[in-house]
């Protein structure tokens, strides 16, 4: 958890819907506005990384091996430990 010790910070004065400002509380166990703001803040970026990531994924930009190649690799492991036996 950072705390905000570790981060720079700043004061202002923003409007805010308190109705969504305290739903926002509620859903993420919040309990002051300035808490609740920035682990908002903080949820919209993971949110952001995640998506860029599944973008990765979906791409097949990882180099990662897939269902299909593992099978292939498998079957490959499979024919040389019976001729070795």
């Amino acid at each position: 958890m950072v705390r905000d010790t570790d981060v720079r910070t700043n004061r202002t004065t923003v409007r805010l819907d308190l109705l969504e400002l305290n739903r926002a509380k509620k859903t993420l166990g919040t309990k002051t506005t300035s808490d609740t703001v920035n682990q908002a803040l903080r949820e919209v970026n993971r949110q952001a990384a995640l998506r860029a990531a599944a973008a990765l994924v979906r791409a097949g930009d990882l180099g990662l091996v897939g269902p299909e190649d593992l099978a292939e690799l498998r079957r490959g492991n499979r024919a040389s430990q019976s001729s070795s036996r």
